[in-house]
């Protein structure tokens, strides 16, 4: 069966390959054998192909870090889940292969009616929104800020703060993403510029805000610290900029900012992550969160859809090759 194996760690152009492997075998006690229908192709994925993220696999080996399936067999005693299901793949089950066996307690069965592709993209920027969301208990109208809005991190934060009762103050970069990112819940959109403290303070007026979410890092981060009150928590989960995570630490002293980085594959985040899996899924039927579309490729076709991924962004890759 056709995979995308990781050959070596470092440029994904070279070190990662289309090849046949053997099909798995029938799922044993408590596993699910599984279809995998559609796997994003992400920059984290090129992370994890370059050797920086901390789940280093032992080479050659399939990677990819989300997708959905249909369950095809489940092993004996598997109850919860069973031929013809739509689920998520769980973290540590790598997704780019056509056919894959994957711990049957740990999948998260979703609603048929949500489509498969909108299923793919479930487990990573919705989950990492809940629990960014989640980084500190706030009180139901509370405000969080945050960049990167327009995300798909940033929708999914927009869609579990109104699930939760917050509101949002959101940075993004173009002016046409202000309507857009109002009509899916944002309470306050703002486009960058070195005023946007102030053009915050005229609408929440002496409202605290007590969380910051950083998808950018570099200069970007300024904007967040000069909108957070004192004594607030600011989350740095991207480098969208390229560029590292400087604060200015007179404005971290000066306010009492405490900082910390996340990373959702943390061993306290992950017994979380099979419920908001579901509470996505949910969100997602019920038209509370929209995920952002992506161009599909035949997973064959891998080359062409990481140099899409290099110059456009996310691609979803087709893993069924029964699919017309």
């Amino acid at each position: 069966m056709l995979a995308i194996q990781l050959t070596q760690f470092g440029e994904p152009e070279q070190s990662l390959k289309v090849v046949d492997i053997p099909e798995p075998g029938p799922p044993a006690a408590g596993q699910a054998l599984i279809q995998v229908e559609y796997a994003p192709l992400n920059y984290h994925d090129l992370l994890l192909a370059q050797g920086v993220y901390p789940v280093r696999p032992e080479l050659p080996s399939v990677i990819g870090n989300e997708g959905a399936g249909t369950v095809l067999a489940v092993g004996p005693d598997v109850t919860r889940v069973g031929p013809g299901d739509t689920v998520l793949l769980p973290f540590g089950t790598f997704a780019w292969s056509e056919q894959v066996l994957a711990e049957a307690a740990r999948l998260t069965v979703v609603d048929p009616s949500i489509g498969l592709e909108q299923a793919a993209m479930l487990t990573i920027n919705p989950t990492t929104g809940a629990l960014l969301v989640e980084a500190r208990e706030l009180p139901a109208g509370a405000w969080l800020v945050q960049n990167a809005a327009n995300s798909g991190v940033g929708r999914s934060v927009l869609a579990f703060a109104e699930e939760r009762g917050l509101r949002t103050i959101n940075i993004v970069r173009r002016e046409q993403q202000v309507a857009e990112l109002g009509e899916l819940g944002a309470d306050l959109v703002l486009v960058d510029a070195p005023d946007v403290a102030a053009r915050a303070r005229a609408v929440i007026g002496d409202d605290p805000v007590l969380l910051g979410l950083d998808g950018v890092s570099g200069a970007a981060t300024s904007l967040l610290l000069d909108v957070l009150a004192e004594g607030a928590l600011l989350v740095v989960y991207g480098y969208m900029s390229g560029a590292p995570f400087t604060p200015d630490q007179r404005v971290l002293r000066a306010k009492n900012i405490t900082t910390t980085e996340f990373w959702m594959y943390e061993d306290k985040y992950l017994p979380r992550h099979p419920a908001l899996g579901a509470e996505s899924a949910r969100l997602v039927a019920e038209g509370k969160l929209t995920l952002p579309s992506a161009p599909v490729y035949r997973a064959e076709d891998f080359a062409e859809a990481l140099a899409h991924l290099r110059g456009h962004g996310k691609v979803l890759l087709d893993f069924n090759p029964h699919r017309a």
